[in-house]
């Protein structure tokens, strides 16, 4: 009985690793045919069986938690990845939130705008050239080109908070509000 409680540990273990490496192994530009099957081995299920060749959709884990992963396909090639995960609570959000800012840090490099540690000053300055505070303190951002990478959290409803992370996504609202 013990032998297959650890490897039933040890197996959940692996996914949520293997999970962490979604945004490393799925990249824009990738065949998505290939898509599939990395979210088979990462132990995802396919969520949305009518869904068209364009726009995929699973359930998995990102981290640890329950996940929804939905990618956009165009002319075969990944156009874009969105990886969330949804809290009943904000201090549950920003927790997950900051785990995956220090994985996602590790991989990619300190990132080009970290509203999660936003200092007073730069706080001072956004505020006083006009942008929009509330977005910037909830973003953080790898890079200004559309593949880089960028994690979001925003209150979608009453005790329901999402932890996004994005590639190939359009980084147009953060560049006008920063």
């Amino acid at each position: 009985m013990k032998i297959i409680v650890l490897f039933l540990l040890s197996w959940l273990m692996a996914n949520a690793v293997y999970a962490d490496q979604r945004l490393s192994d799925v990249r824009p530009g990738i065949p998505c045919d290939r898509i599939a099957e990395t979210e088979k081995r990462l132990g995802s299920v396919a969520a949305d069986v009518h869904g068209t060749q364009s726009t995929m959709r699973y359930t998995g884990t990102q981290g640890g938690e329950k996940a929804t992963i939905i990618y956009h396909c165009d002319k075969g090639r990944l156009t874009e990845q969105t990886i969330t995960v949804t809290s009943t609570t904000r201090d549950e959000a920003y927790r997950f939130a900051e785990e995956q800012k220090t994985a996602l840090t590790k991989r990619l490099g300190e990132p080009v705008h970290d509203g999660l540690d936003l200092g007073i000053w730069k706080r001072l300055y956004f505020g006083f050239m006009g942008a929009d505070l509330d977005y910037l303190l909830r973003v953080v951002v790898w890079g200004k080109k559309k593949e880089d990478a960028m994690l979001l959290i925003k209150e979608t409803g009453v005790d329901q908070w999402e932890v996004s992370i994005s590639q190939g996504s359009s980084k147009m609202e953060y560049i006008l509000n920063s």
